[in-house]
């Protein structure tokens, strides 16, 4: 899948940037994690609870929407 990459980047390149990506995901997935422990030392679990099952509920809906085949 690689072999066809353009002659400026390496696989060393290519490594860095995946491992760099990595890095970033931990980051990012922490800081969501602190912000929701603050947040609920801040207000409390069933208002927490309540806007995580909302964000969810409407996810799940936006996700299993059916298409419609007409055009506009």
């Amino acid at each position: 899948m690689t072999d066809n990459l353009p002659v400026k980047y390496t696989r060393t390149d290519l490594e860095n940037a995946k491992t760099k990506g990595q890095l970033i995901g931990w980051v990012q997935a922490g800081a969501v994690v602190l912000g929701g422990v603050l947040l609920l030392k801040a207000i409390g679990l069933i208002p927490v609870l309540l806007v995580v099952g909302a964000a969810a509920f409407i996810g799940y809906k936006v996700v299993t929407r059916k298409k419609t085949g007409g055009s506009a």
